[in-house]
């Protein structure tokens, strides 16, 4: 069956054109009504009477166009309407699925008809965002050329076995094939299958990677858990800044994730990039591409908290430069919105779960053009408002202390030497440890027996003897006694054989010097597994409340949510009072904390400062990068920087985003011209997505002087010979240009507000 449909397709095609776009009408002489059969009829003669039939031969059933289309614009606002629920109205399930998927084969036919007239076959994944693709001639040159963001959703999954009859592969510019994915599929085995122990021999970059390996995303293949009754296990999908979707796979049981490069100077987000970024690295199919294309990679803001410390100042953007004010989150946004639509496709095949998600995907990047100028101006406010709110603060300070703003970026320079250059713990230290504590249980172990024995030396004597009660009660003591001395001796032997290995003649006392130093290191190790403990829980429920408040999040999922939060914030309260009453005892007294001051998700990078400063390396304290006034100023200096470099990717996206308007407006209009005769069918489509997008632009060109943004050419358009050739501006002439843009830019986001 589906091989006469795709037969047909360029014939159907070419019918729903006239059908939708034909001026001229049917007429029908009215007659009475009565029954008649009809023995054969061609699908595509009767889509021009505005019926598309369930079957491509020989239909007995036919669907009314304008049903299909409402159907159609339906599902893509609203995902979560399936076919069945839609067909329970229609109260024909079968056919109306088979029309369905037919009616989209001749939209998608068509829209390939038309990136042919309009001379690109297929929308290249790269080249759908304007603000970030189309490069013009002579602009400011940014590093990162353009910010992409990937993560993975388990959401989206596909139950194996489902229908294994419909073997057709569904063809998707969004998609990459298995093919494709499969190639980089055993890229990773020998860091997946590398204990801890094996990557520190490696050097010092793994050294850093050890505490966050712990990431369910960076975890080896074979520790992840996934129901074997799905085929597909969710998708891993990347976007650009603007939110428009660049490539999407499905995360198949052998495959986790590919990484695409589109050009150089690439920036990457991804929320577990420090491990990523160490597969790239080892790969011997992406190292070498990676460093030839500069691609740089960091994690995102919110998930870069929950990361050490050394790793947010290696990757997390608030401390690149060129990462602007991109929290690089973008695929969190896109799964909200795909989640919708996971209930409806689990149980879908392969070619319908592709096909609901392409049209989902094709919908979201329609909406994210429509929403682009709103994007860049809400952006400049927002950049405007933090150079204005912290320059005074970063002035003010650097004034007090008598510093300027290149010792501020010293300081984010020591913290990282400090780090990196951080040890672990020798073994003569863990030894000596472990011998005090060992004294300690032989201590406690000593007195037991001493307790056990008094008990059994003084067991009192009575002349009335019931000789069965004194039995067992001889029975129990002799049971204690032998338990303390057999507690005893296993103690004894443990000190033994640490004194051995560290070479101590004369066993320690708690009025040793060595003891006593010893015993205040374990009271610091206490502190850190305390903080450990106080760390994990804030990040847990800083992740639930992201969770809870996620748009799509179904109810009973909210309400299972919402008492882990409260049985969280029980446990953080518990951790927060134990902290405290350690802090206190710490040489020198750790700070006292209070419930606001943990909860902030931008506290969770100070835990490391804190475990650090007061039970390892005191000396640190004295160092004004610890001081937590300067690091809230050195936060807000580096949120300035990003800010001036927002402003500059904005000036570059606001006038590439005008020059595709007016470039686009002038291919379509050539286009419709040239195919006015030679296909007026294709030509009317044409035109009526020129309406569309005419409609769209003028929400962008609405924004008053958002066409005194200067118009350049494009180097694409250049390259393939269909721009005129310009004389070259001057650099100052540039300049200027920027300045009054950045200026129009300035004074419309002040007079908005």
């Amino acid at each position: 069956m589906y091989i006469h449909w795709d037969t047909q397709l360029p014939a159907l095609a070419s019918s729903y054109l006239w059908w939708k776009h034909s001026k001229e009408e049917i007429h029908s002489a009215p007659l009475d009504g009565h029954f008649f059969h009809v023995t054969v009829i061609k699908t595509y003669a009767l889509l021009r009477h505005g019926f598309l039939g369930c079957s491509p031969v020989e239909p007995s059933v036919a669907v009314d166009l304008a049903t299909l289309e409402f159907y159609h614009h339906l599902r893509r606002r609203h995902p979560q309407l399936s076919i069945q629920t839609m067909t329970k109205t229609l109260c024909d399930l079968h056919h109306f699925s088979i029309v369905f998927n037919a009616y989209l084969n001749i939209l998608r036919h068509i829209r390939s008809r038309v990136n042919e007239a309009l001379g690109h076959d297929g929308v290249k994944a790269h080249e759908k965002c304007p603000c970030c693709t189309y490069m013009l001639k002579d602009e400011v040159q940014l590093v990162p050329s353009i910010l992409v963001t990937q993560d993975g959703n388990n959401s989206s999954k596909q139950i194996a076995n489902v229908g294994s009859v419909d073997e057709r592969e569904f063809t998707s510019t969004y998609f990459l094939s298995r093919e494709d994915v499969n190639t980089f599929k055993d890229e990773v085995k020998h860091r997946q299958h590398a204990t801890y122990h094996e990557m520190s021999d490696a050097g010092d970059n793994n050294d850093i990677l050890s505490s966050c390996l712990k990431w369910k995303s960076s975890a080896p293949e074979q520790q992840k858990k996934a129901l074997d009754i799905y085929e597909v296990t969710g998708m891993f999908a990347s976007a650009c800044r603007h939110r428009f979707i660049i490539k999407a796979c499905e995360m198949v049981r052998s495959v986790d994730y590919i990484l695409n490069n589109f050009g150089e100077d690439v920036g990457l987000g991804y929320d577990v990039s420090c491990t990523f970024g160490e597969i790239v690295r080892n790969s011997p199919l992406l190292q070498k591409k990676a460093e030839d294309l500069r691609l740089r990679i960091c994690v995102n803001s919110f998930h870069g908290y929950a990361h050490n410390r050394l790793c947010q100042v290696q990757h997390h953007p608030l401390y690149l430069a060129g990462f602007w004010l991109e929290d690089l989150e973008t695929m969190e946004r896109v799964f909200s919105s795909t989640n919708a639509s996971a209930r409806i496709i689990r149980y879908a095949t392969r070619y319908h779960w592709k096909q609901a998600l392409d049209m989902q995907f094709s919908q979201w990047d329609m909406d994210k053009y429509q929403e682009l100028s709103k994007f860049l101006l809400n952006n400049y406010r927002q950049a405007l408002n933090i150079i204005n709110e912290y320059s005074p603060v970063v002035t003010k300070m650097t004034q007090s202390l008598s510093i300027n703003e290149d010792t501020i970026e010293s300081w984010i320079a020591e913290e990282y030497q400090f780090l990196l250059n951080l040890k672990e713990e020798p073994e003569e230290k863990i030894l000596t440890c472990s011998y005090v504590q060992a004294l300690n249980d032989r201590n406690i172990a000593d007195r037991k027996w001493n307790q056990a024995s008094e008990i059994f030396r003084h067991m009192p004597i009575t002349h009335d003897i019931d000789y069965s009660q004194v039995a067992k009660q001889t029975a129990r003591i002799e049971a204690a006694r032998r338990t303390a001395l057999q507690a005893l001796l296993i103690n004894v032997r443990a000190v033994g054989e640490l004194e051995e290995k560290l070479g101590i003649a004369e066993t320690w006392t708690e009025a040793h010097p060595d003891y006593i130093s010893t015993m205040q290191y374990m009271r610091s190790h206490k502190f850190r597994r305390v903080l450990d403990n106080l760390q994990c829980l804030v990040v847990q429920r800083l992740f639930e409340l992201s969770k809870a408040n996620m748009a799509g999040t179904g109810y009973k999922l909210c309400v299972h949510i919402g008492k882990a939060i409260k049985t969280r914030s029980k446990a953080i309260q518990s951790a927060l009072t134990e902290y405290n009453q350690l802090a206190s005892s710490m040489e020198p007294p750790a700070p006292h904390l209070e419930w606001n001051d943990i909860v902030n998700y931008g506290f969770v990078s100070e835990f490391d400062l804190l475990k650090l400063a007061y039970s390892q390396h005191p000396e640190i304290l004295s160092k004004p990068w610890t001081v937590p006034g300067n690091r809230e100023v050195a936060v807000k200096y580096f949120k300035i920087l990003r800010a001036r470099e927002e402003i500059v990717r904005l000036n570059v996206e606001v006038r590439r985003l005008r020059t595709a308007i007016s470039d686009g407006d002038t291919r379509l209009r050539s286009c419709i011209s040239r195919l006015h005769n030679s296909d007026p069918d294709l030509s009317a489509e044409i035109e009526e997505i020129h309406r569309d997008r005419l409609r769209v632009d003028a929400v962008h060109q609405s924004l008053v002087g958002f066409s005194e943004a200067e118009e350049m050419t494009c180097i694409h358009d250049e390259a393939n010979g269909t721009a005129e050739d310009d004389d070259i501006a001057a650099d100052d002439e540039l300049n200027d240009t920027m300045i009054r843009l950045g200026e129009f830019l300035e004074n419309l986001a002040l007079h908005s507000d």
